[in-house]
C-alpha cells in the first residue's frame, strides 16, 4: 500500500471523505483515465477533443477499469495498489471502498451493469477471470466479490468492457478485432464477429442507440460499431488521444452528438459525401481555437447541406488559380492560421462519395500563412460539376469523414472542364483583389489612398492556348473623392479588333447596360466601367464621403460585371499579366487641381505605377506637380521617392480612413516602396495594420 499520496494518508488515519455531489443525471461526456498515475479527462466522442477534467494533482494512484454508475451517478475505478474500489464524485473527490473476497489481482477492464447495481471487473489469465462486486448498499452481498467466469473459460486480450444500455449484456473487443458479448448472469460468452480493425482498445463506451465506441490506445482512433448488425463492422468515427494506458466510461443512456452550443465545424457538400453528423460527416472541434483555414471558421449545430434552407459557411481557405481538368495540374492558394496537416479529396468519378483513390493531397504539412500548391486530377476524371473536400487539422492520416478535435473542413463545388480549356482566376476563384487610388495626381494630396477603392476579380478562359473570354467582376468599396472620376480596364496585348465589340457587355447592379463598354479607336481593348463614379454612389446624409469615415458603412451601391468575348487568335501568353491595366480618368466637364487650369477630361489618367497610359492621355501632363515619371525609362505615375498614386493589392484590403496617410494605417508601406518591393512584402496584411486607422463599418 502506498502512503505517499493524500488518499493513502487519509486511509491510514481513518479519515475517509464522504462524497456529496453525484454527476448530473446521465451526462453525455465521456470520461477517460490516462497515464501511469491516473489523470482524468473529459472527451467528446464526436470530435475526439479532450481536456483535463480533474485537477492535475487530484491523485497519484494507479487506476483502471473506469466505470459510470447509472444507479447513483458516480464514477468508479479499480486501484491496484490498494486492491480497492475508488468512488469519484462530480467535484473529483474520492472515497475508498474495500470489497471482500476479491483475489489479489490487477484488474484492467470493467464496467457497472445497467440492470443491476454491480461492478464487473476482468483480468486475463487461467487463474483470473470475470468478477462481480455488488455496489448496492441495501443488498446482503454489498461489496462482496464473486467470480462469474474463470479465466480458463474466458481468456481474451481485452482492455475494457461496457454494458449495453438495453439488453443487459457486456460487450468488448479483443486486440484481434473480435467482438464478444458476455451474459454476466450466467457467464455465457459468445463471439459476434470481427469488426475489421485490431488494436489495444483501452476505452469502450456505449450510446443510447446501442452503438459501441472503441478507442485504440496506440493511435487514439475512435471506432463506432453497431452491435445490432448481423456482422458488425467498425467505422472510423473520430481521432482521439493516444496513450499506452487508457480506460474509458460514460453513461450508456446518453446520446453521442455535437455540443448544444455550436463549437463544431462541418462541410457543406451533399450528404452522400458524409457531411452531416448523422452520416458521420467530416467535422472539426474548436480545439484551442487557433487552427483554421482562411481568416476564420464558423461553427454550426450540424452541417448546412448544399441546397438547404440555410446557406453554407463562406469558404475562404482555398483560392483556385485555374480550373480543374483531367490529368492537368490545378494550382491553388491555401491559407492556414497555424501549422497543420492538409488533406484534399475530389469526387473525380462523380459517384457522390470520396473514394479511397480520390485523395489528391495527403498529409501535406503546412505552416501558418499562404501556400501555392497544386494537384493533378486523374485521366479518368469526368467533365462537369463535382465536389472537393479540404481538411486542415493537427492529426494526420484523417479520412474524408469523421471527427477531428481541431481545424476546419471546407467543401467546394467545382466544374471540371476539358483538358484543352484553361480557366484562370485572379487573385483566385471567389476572392477579390483591391485597387486603391489617390486621385489628386500629380499632387501628393493627403495620400490616404481611399479616393477610389475597388474590389474585383478577373476570370479568363483559354481554349487550345488561345484566349477565348475575359470576365471582370467587382464593386466600388469606397470613394473618398470630391473629384469626378471615370474607371476603366485596358488589356494590353489584346487588340480591339480581336474582340467581339458588340457582344461585349457590362452589367451594373444586375442590369445589362444597353451599349458596348468597349472604347473605340484604341489599339488595346479598353472597357469603360463608369464615366463618372459619382453617378452610382452617394455618401449618405450624415457622411461626407462614401465608406471612408467610420460609422459611414452603407451597403455596397455599385457592383459590375464586364464580359469580353475574343474572336481573334490571341495567345494567352501574349496579353499582359494580371491585373491587366485598371485606371482612372477625369470625367468630362469637371475641373481637377490647379496644375491643369481647365477640365482635362479624358486626357487625364491615373494608372498603376510603371503602367503606360492610353493614347488618350496628354503626354505633357507628366512631370507636373509631384510627378516624377520618365517615359523614356518606362517609369510612370510615381513621385521622386517611388510613391505611387495607385495600388493593386491581390487581397481583400482594408483601406485607411479619411485624411489618414497610408503610413499611419500601414507603417511598413513606405519601407516596402522605397526598397523597390524587396522589404516588408506583407505590409498590407491585417496583422501589420494599425486597425484603428483603417475603415470599419
Amino acid at each position: 500500500m502506498k502512503t505517499r499520496n493524500l488518499l493513502g494518508a487519509m486511509i491510514l488515519s481513518g479519515a475517509i471523505p464522504t462524497l456529496a455531489t453525484p454527476f448530473e443525471a446521465c451526462p453525455d461526456t465521456a470520461f477517460l483515465i490516462q497515464d501511469k498515475y491516473a489523470q482524468l479527462y473529459a472527451i467528446q466522442l464526436s470530435t475526439g477533443f479532450y481536456e483535463q477534467a480533474a485537477p492535475a494533482e487530484w491523485t497519484d494512484m494507479k487506476l483502471n477499469a473506469l466505470a459510470f454508475n447509472v444507479h447513483d451517478q458516480y464514477l468508479y475505478a479499480y486501484n491496484d495498489d490498494l486492491r480497492a474500489i475508488v468512488k469519484i464524485d462530480a467535484n473529483y473527490r474520492t472515497e475508498i471502498l474495500f470489497p471482500a473476497n476479491l483475489p489479489d489481482l490487477d484488474f484492467i477492464a470493467g464496467d457497472i451493469a445497467v440492470s443491476e447495481n454491480a461492478y464487473y471487473v476482468y483480468r486475463k489469465g487461467s487463474d483470473e477471470g470475470l468478477y462481480r462486486i455488488s455496489l448496492d448498499p441495501q443488498a446482503a452481498d454489498y461489496l462482496q466479490a464473486t467470480q462469474v467466469i474463470t479465466g480458463k473459460a474466458f481468456e481474451l486480450d481485452i482492455f475494457d468492457l461496457s454494458f449495453h444500455p438495453y439488453d443487459g449484456m457486456a460487450y468488448t473487443v479483443d486486440k484481434d478485432g473480435e467482438l464478444w458479448k458476455i451474459n454476466v448472469s450466467n457467464g455465457d460468452v459468445s463471439n459476434i464477429g470481427n469488426i475489421g480493425v485490431n488494436g489495444y482498445f483501452g476505452g469502450t463506451y456505449f450510446d443510447n442507440n446501442g452503438h459501441l465506441y472503441v478507442a485504440d490506445n496506440s493511435d487514439g482512433y475512435i471506432y463506432r460499431v453497431d452491435t445490432q448488425q448481423l456482422l458488425p463492422k467498425a467505422e472510423l468515427f473520430s481521432y482521439g488521444p493516444s496513450s499506452n494506458n487508457n480506460d474509458g466510461a460514460r453513461c450508456p443512456f446518453a446520446p453521442v452528438n455535437v455540443s448544444e452550443t455550436p463549437d463544431t465545424d462541418f462541410g457543406s457538400a451533399p450528404d452522400s459525401y458524409g457531411t452531416s453528423f448523422g452520416n458521420n460527416g467530416a467535422r472539426h472541434g474548436r480545439g484551442d481555437g487557433t487552427l483554421f483555414l482562411g481568416e476564420g471558421v464558423n461553427y454550426e449545430p450540424d452541417a448546412y447541406l448544399e441546397g438547404g434552407a440555410v446557406a453554407a459557411e463562406e469558404n475562404d481557405g482555398v483560392a483556385f488559380i485555374n480550373n480543374i481538368a483531367p490529368y492537368r495540374y490545378t494550382y491553388f492558394e491555401v491559407t492556414a492560421s497555424a501549422k497543420g496537416e492538409l488533406n484534399i479529396w475530389g469526387d473525380w468519378n462523380q459517384n457522390g462519395v470520396f473514394d479511397e483513390g480520390e485523395h489528391v493531397i495527403s498529409d501535406k504539412s503546412i505552416d501558418a500563412g499562404k501556400h501555392l500548391l497544386h494537384f493533378k486530377a486523374p485521366k479518368e476524371t469526368l467533365l462537369g460539376e463535382t465536389w472537393l473536400r479540404v481538411r486542415l487539422s493537427s492529426p494526420d492520416h484523417v479520412t474524408a469523414t469523421g471527427g477531428v478535435a481541431d481545424g476546419e473542413v471546407e467543401d467546394y463545388k467545382v466544374t471540371v472542364e476539358a483538358a484543352d480549356t484553361l480557366t484562370t482566376y485572379y487573385p483566385g476563384a471567389k476572392r477579390n483583389a483591391t485597387l486603391a487610388f489617390e486621385d489628386n495626381w500629380p499632387l501628393a494630396g493627403d495620400y490616404d489612398m481611399n479616393d477610389v477603392v475597388i474590389k474585383y476579380n478577373i476570370k479568363t478562359v483559354t481554349v487550345a492556348d488561345n484566349i477565348a473570354s475575359i470576365r471582370i467582376k467587382g464593386h466600388v468599396a469606397a470613394m473618398g473623392a470630391s473629384y469626378h472620376n471615370g474607371f476603366a480596364f485596358r488589356i494590353p496585348g489584346l487588340p480591339t479588333n480581336a474582340i467581339n465589340i458588340l457582344a461585349s457587355t457590362l452589367t451594373v447592379n444586375g442590369i445589362l447596360q444597353p451599349y458596348s463598354p468597349i472604347e473605340p479607336e484604341r489599339a488595346d481593348a479598353t472597357a469603360i466601367i463608369a464615366s463618372d463614379l459619382h453617378d452610382y454612389v452617394t455618401s449618405g446624409e450624415a457622411c461626407k464621403f462614401y465608406r471612408t469615415e467610420n460609422g459611414c458603412g452603407s451597403g455596397i451601391q455599385m457592383e459590375f460585371q464586364l464580359d469580353i468575348p475574343v474572336i481573334g487568335t490571341i495567345k494567352a501568353d501574349d496579353i499582359d499579366a494580371f491585373p491587366f491595366d485598371p485606371f482612372l480618368f477625369a470625367t468630362e466637364g469637371f475641373k481637377r487641381n490647379y496644375v491643369f487650369g481647365e477640365a482635362p477630361g479624358r486626357r487625364f489618367e491615373i494608372h498603376l505605377k510603371d503602367k503606360a497610359p492610353t493614347e488618350a492621355f496628354q503626354q505633357n501632363f507628366f512631370g507636373r506637380g509631384d510627378d516624377a515619371s520618365d517615359p523614356g525609362r518606362g517609369e510612370y505615375f510615381a513621385n521622386a521617392n517611388g510613391m505611387p498614386w495607385a495600388l493593386n493589392i491581390p487581397y481583400d484590403w482594408d483601406h485607411p480612413v479619411e485624411y489618414m496617410d497610408i503610413k499611419w494605417a500601414y507603417p511598413q508601406f513606405h519601407e516596402n516602396v522605397t526598397s523597390g518591393g524587396a522589404n516588408r512584402k506583407g505590409w498590407y496584411k491585417k496583422a501589420n495594420a494599425l486597425t484603428k486607422n483603417t475603415f470599419r463599418k
